[in-house]
């Protein structure tokens, strides 16, 4: 019989016990604050029909979607985002939700994606949305959870980039500038961050746009005082309209006790997605100049289109892989390499009994607990609990069973003690 080599596809991974650790760390911290806020879980399928999705994340995300025809004859595609199957499971199910709809949901997604550290094919999304509000106050509860979030998980250093498409369409208004042209002038303003300023500027004179209109434009994102864009836009319904929804998150932010610190006006940020319509944002991470780690924003017309009226949505999207890369890279919070506290070994079958009865007791009282095979190699069983950084050993020999006593030993300390078998559960529990 031929071997087979085994692999992994390029951009999918496996994870083992050290790093799903650190993940369900950080999904457990996400779903209690998400509940804390009354957000309610919600699942979607891997698969939707690509004319659901088709259109709804703007050209330069379908370059990376994975989409095929199945067995049926059907087209297919994998999610590319939770956004859209939300919408479409809210839309599926309009008369049964009772709005305002608040949501989390933390499910894997897939893009064709140019793979690198920390960008994968396969990855997991972690979203809170708040639909049928149009309220400023869904968008600021949404950044004030966010904050919230990266601070339980023990960052002290991050903030949140805060713009309104609606000022980035007033500005084109404001320049006289073709509204068909918002599209291009988004998708490459977003780029900024990562090319630079003279080359978004060359792209922009590729796409059609003057050099004097591309000099006024970035002497507009230059700005980020509020009252002096509204002098130069104000006069642009649109770009009003953008001005006032910023002034209401922060004011709104404000009373929440968010820390101004930690979030900025920074017209700069284009995010470029095609469904955003109004106020977007990314929380970036200060320490250690990491970057994003998540983005999002106000999209009220994603679930509309299904349903024929408005429903207006605002969310953000938590990615999984990047948020623990980065705990592990700065170190922010030990975690221990197994879920395993204690590790019990019988040095003759004869003695199991016993142990099956402390790792019965010590699982009642919430401890987890592994019952190594037998042996009488204790040495074994003392290197296995090293390498996998348990800290309790309970050992009992033949000495420890004729005694009707155990042998503790404290592996972080190399302390060892014989003692009765509810006093050791006395010493771990402590």
């Amino acid at each position: 019989m031929k071997n087979i080599k085994p692999n992994t596809l390029k951009g999918f991974r496996d994870y083992f016990a050290e790093e799903i650790v650190i993940r369900e760390y950080v999904v457990e911290t996400f779903k209690r604050l998400a509940k804390r806020y009354g957000f309610e879980g919600l699942e979607t399928p891997a698969l939707e029909y690509s004319e659901l999705i088709l259109g709804q994340s703007g050209a330069e995300a379908e370059k990376l979607y994975y989409r095929f025809e199945d067995q049926g004859g059907r087209d297919v595609m994998l999610k590319y985002e939770l956004m859209i199957s939300m919408c479409r499971a809210v839309a599926q199910n309009i008369n049964n939700i009772i709005f305002p709809y608040k949501r989390y949901q933390i499910q894997p997604v897939w893009r064709a994606e140019n793979v690198q550290k920390g960008r994968l094919r396969e990855f997991t999304q972690m979203d809170i949305d708040i639909l049928g509000v149009e309220s400023m106050y869904a968008d600021a509860e949404i950044i004030a959870f966010g904050s919230e979030f990266l601070k339980e998980l023990g960052f002290k250093k991050f903030v949140v980039r805060i713009n309104n498409r609606k000022i980035l369409e007033g500005i084109l208004d404001a320049l006289d500038i073709d509204i068909t042209k918002f599209e291009d002038f988004y998708i490459t303003i977003d780029k900024l961050q990562k090319i630079g300023k003279e080359a978004v500027s060359e792209i922009l004179e590729e796409k059609g746009f003057k050099k004097e209109d591309i000099t006024n434009i970035f002497l507009l994102l230059d700005s980020n005082d509020l009252n002096e864009i509204e002098a130069r836009i104000g006069k642009s319904p649109v770009g009003e309209s953008g001005i006032s929804e910023i002034k209401e998150i922060f004011s709104i932010l404000n009373g929440l006790g968010i820390d101004p610190a930690n979030y900025k006006l920074d017209l700069t940020l284009a995010r470029g997605l095609a469904s955003y319509t109004g106020p977007i944002w990314e929380f970036e991470i200060i320490d250690g100049d990491v970057g994003s780690v998540s983005g999002g924003g106000r999209y009220d017309n994603a679930v509309s289109k299904y349903v024929g009226r408005k429903v207006p949505a605002t969310g953000t999207s938590f990615g999984l892989e990047r948020v623990t890369q980065v705990l592990q890279d700065l170190k922010i919070t030990n975690f221990n390499g197994t879920p395993t506290n204690i590790l019990l070994l019988a040095m003759n079958t004869e003695y199991i009994e016993r142990i099956q009865e402390l790792a019965k007791s010590l699982r009642e009282k919430g401890k987890n607990c592994m019952i190594y095979p037998p042996t009488n190699k204790l040495n074994l069983c003392l290197g296995y609990a090293n390498r996998k950084n348990i800290p309790w050993v309970i050992v009992v020999g033949e000495e420890e069973y004729n005694k009707k006593s155990v042998l503790v030993k404290d592996m972080a300390k190399s302390e060892q003690y014989i003692v009765a078998p509810e006093e050791a559960l006395k010493k771990i529990l402590e």
